[in-house]
């Protein structure tokens, strides 16, 4: 179990270091070939689309065929992806490069969660799954950083070359360390263990909670993620460079406190946790347009990204839960899917607003959108909660 874990760490970090790499610079090169703000927008849903689209079915593929296929079938497909996009030539063709990288994405993070929860011991669900997180978000920390200085320095094409080498290395490690699981999974199934139907999953109000959580999370968070880069170059007067560190900074925060924040889910009640998080997160997303100062907004980023570990390391402990009798892959699956529909939606949407009212109020657009999230969160909360003590007595 050891050895399987620290491997998709380590694979898994490198991955989210080349994907992050092209975070600060994608909307940027839309711009190049003339986008509008709603173009840009549909790019970067692109990569979504796919993901809400085939996150569920493919997460319940792996719960029936193992994961370890499936995860070496995505990192290679972001290793070509990395070259389609440096020779896109019109923004037609860098939309649908962004369509064939979301399908490649949901084969490789979902699924590397599904198979960590399958070796989480019970009762350390928070610590388990948010120390894998934090994996996640300290690769994607480092790559906004990393892509904005190798855009600054060299090119856009620079970056995507350099998301392609990390993929690589990544498709190396978990090919070469993670041990394969497709005989388990066989052997499970063939034992008498059924799969939930997936209508009967999508029934549970745990579920349901996770879904909202995540899918508004998306929205807000994308929709900074698209749009924020061009206001900090055309109002705030800020370089790729910056750019990349605002970014980056926010994955930092989550990355950093995933881990600390995964011991407090386990130990302390869940509820205030993903409350506090999921409602001040967003909130903070009101003083984006009348900061300016480089330092200012880096603090703001990383208070975001703190709140934002809090509640969703709580989340994910639920969530690994609930796997264990609803399917790993399944609920990875349907998180992956519920998040990337809110990053599909997210992009459009506020750039018909920023197209409309003005790129300033894409920012508190998105704290509306999380606010109403949080309220449908607390109802599914507390069903889920009411029904699973009813289950206990």
């Amino acid at each position: 179990m050891k050895n399987a874990f620290v491997s998709l760490f380590i694979a898994v970090a490198v991955a989210m270091i080349g994907v992050g790499i092209i975070a600060p610079i994608l909307p940027l090169y839309a711009k190049a070939f003339s986008a509008t703000g709603v173009s840009i927008g549909l790019v970067i849903a692109a990569f979504s689309l796919s993901r809400s689209i085939l996150g569920p079915f493919l997460g319940r593929l792996s719960d029936r065929i193992g994961r370890k296929r499936m995860l070496v079938a995505g990192l290679a497909g972001y290793a070509v992806v990395s070259v389609l996009y440096a020779v896109a030539a019109n923004l037609w063709q860098l939309g649908l490069f962004r369509l064939f990288q979301g399908a490649a994405s949901v084969m490789v993070t979902p699924i590397a969660q599904a198979y960590i929860g399958d070796i989480t011991p019970p009762g350390k669900e928070g610590r388990y799954m948010n120390l894998f997180y934090s994996a996640m978000f300290l690769g994607m920390a480092l790559g906004p950083l990393l892509g904005g200085s190798l855009s600054a320095v060299w090119s856009y094409q620079a970056a995507f070359y350099g998301m392609g080498v990390l993929s690589l290395i990544a498709l190396i490690l978990v090919t070469k360390a993670v041990p394969a699981d497709h005989a388990r999974r066989q052997q499970h199934h063939n034992n008498g263990n059924t799969i939930v139907p997936l209508r009967d999953v999508l029934k549970n109000d745990g579920v349901k909670m996770i879904c909202v959580y995540v899918a508004t999370r998306g929205f807000w968070r994308q929709g900074f993620n698209t749009f924020y880069p061009l206001f900090a170059v055309m109002t705030a007067g800020l370089g790729e460079a910056s750019v990349g560190l605002v970014l980056s900074v926010y994955m930092l925060g989550g990355g950093l406190l995933q881990i600390p924040f995964g011991f407090l889910a386990d130990r302390f009640p869940r509820f205030p946790q993903i409350i506090i998080g999921s409602t001040l997160a967003p909130l903070l997303l009101l003083a984006i347009p009348f900061t300016h100062q480089l330092w200012l907004v880096t603090a703001i980023m990383f208070a975001i990204g703190a709140l934002s570990a809090l509640s969703r390391a709580s989340v994910l402990a639920i969530r690994t839960e609930l796997g264990r009798t609803h399917g790993m892959g399944t609920l990875a699956g349907l998180q992956g899917a519920a998040f990337a529909a809110g990053q599909m939606i997210g992009p459009p949407t506020s750039g018909l607003i920023a197209d409309v009212v003005g790129l300033p109020a894409v920012f508190p657009f998105g704290t509306a959108i999380g606010l109403i999230g949080s309220g449908f969160v607390v109802m599914w909360l507390r069903r889920w909660q009411h029904s699973e003590a009813t289950t206990a007595q």
